[in-house]
This record gives C-alpha cells, sequence and structure tokens, in this order.
C-alpha cells in the first residue's frame, strides 16, 4: 500500500479516492512500540519528533503525520514549522498536519504544514481544515472540510450526508473484539466510502494495543481492496 498524501488532500476536498487514516492522537507508548524505539530522545526536540512520526507513518501507512503544536513553546512552534518544511524535501510523499489551539499554532501551521486540525475559534482559508471540537452542524456551517468524531461514526455520517467529511468515530471503547472491528470498518467504507476517514475518534488507551493493530489491519485491507 502506497502512501500518497493527495489521496488523503482529495478526500478533504470531497473527491472520490482510496480510503484514509485519521489517527492524530496515536500514543508516545503505542508509537514507540510500533517503531520498535523507546526513550525520551525520541522526543526531546521537534526535529526528533518529526522523526518519529515519519518512522511511524512507515508502520501505520499513513499519507498523512500529525504534530500537535498545543504543548509546545513559542520557539519550539518556529522549529517545527521549520522542521515540517525540511521534512517536505525529503518525504514528498507524506502530508503534514498540526494541531492548533491558538494563534501561533496557527501561523506556524499555515507557514508549513498541509492541513490544519483547529481547536476553538480558530479559522484559516488557506489550508483543508479539520474540526477537531465543537458540533458537527458548526462545522458544516463554517464549510470545513471535515469534522472529527470522537464516536458514533455512522450517526455522525449520516447527519453529514455528504456535505462534510467524518474522521475517526469507531470510539476507543469499542476496539476490543478484531473481528467486530475488521466488519466495522469494512460496513463504513462500503456504506459511505469517501467520506469517512477510519480511526479510533480518540487516544487508544495504552492497555489496548490490540486494539490499535486491529484498527490498523482493518485499515490496511479496505485500502489494500480498492488498488
Amino acid at each position: 500500500m502506497n502512501r500518497d498524501k493527495q489521496v488523503f488532500l482529495d478526500f478533504l476536498r470531497g473527491h472520490e479516492t482510496f480510503p484514509v487514516l485519521f489517527e492524530p492522537y496515536l500514543s508516545r507508548r503505542h508509537t514507540e512500540t510500533l517503531v520498535w524505539r523507546r526513550g525520551p530522545q525520541l522526543w526531546d526536540t521537534p526535529a526528533h519528533i518529526l522523526d518519529t512520526l515519519l518512522s511511524q507513518t512507515e508502520r501505520t501507512r499513513a499519507d498523512v503525520l500529525f504534530v500537535d503544536l498545543r504543548p509546545m513553546t513559542l520557539e519550539e512552534k518556529r522549529e517545527s514549522a521549520r522542521e515540517i518544511l525540511a521534512a517536505k524535501e525529503k518525504a514528498p510523499e507524506i502530508g503534514f498536519g498540526v494541531l492548533c489551539a491558538d494563534e501561533e499554532d496557527l501561523r506556524a501551521g499555515e507557514a508549513s504544514a498541509d492541513v490544519l486540525c483547529l481547536y476553538g475559534d480558530l479559522a484559516s482559508d488557506r489550508l483543508p481544515v479539520i474540526r477537531m471540537d465543537g458540533t458537527l452542524s458548526d462545522a458544516i456551517r463554517r464549510r470545513e472540510c471535515a469534522w472529527f468524531a470522537q464516536e458514533d461514526a455512522e450517526e455522525a455520517l449520516r447527519e453529514a450526508d455528504g456535505r462534510i467529511r467524518i474522521c475517526g468515530g469507531l470510539g476507543i471503547d469499542r476496539l476490543n473484539s478484531p473481528a467486530e472491528v475488521y466488519a466495522r470498518v469494512e460496513r463504513l467504507t462500503a456504506e459511505f466510502g469517501p467520506s469517512w476517514a477510519v480511526g479510533s475518534g480518540g487516544e487508544i488507551p495504552e492497555s489496548d494495543y490490540l486494539g490499535l493493530i486491529a484498527m490498523l489491519g482493518a485499515y490496511a485491507r479496505v485500502r489494500d481492496s480498492v488498488r
């Protein structure tokens, strides 16, 4: 399964495309398990964070990686923007998204990223926006590209009715049965196709690594099935 940021960008624009993955809250422990490396040195600088997340996408086979700017200092946010621009040169096939909660986050993201994941009153007309909070109806009203669902993906997709894309919504409490996860991902993909991005809708608990692997396996299956 080849990774291609254009696939994810086409998804956000509402174009017919391959299944995509949206799992921006993957924990450090799960990331370290996936990349077979551990330690604070993976997370101590923006450059190391980007390298770690690039390795993460090799294992998840996601088209876009997501950097959370919210807990960073001002200088770390600016350094992250520089590192994203440098990483784009090295890995042009991968997209870069950022999670933003204030104006400094937004400035750094607009200067470097491909996708913005916004909280609060932030808005942008420069890059595609995934709304991470608020209501689905508000995201539709604001004409944002996608809305992040924490659970009940089916309900959100029916309410959206193709007007906006839905990211996630499997529910972190519904990943404990691999067979159910595979079946549900296949049903959602078959029924809603390019309107939905596979994702848990939250941060999968560190105790539920099997649930993460089931979701990633289900994503790989539906992605490969349309190649």
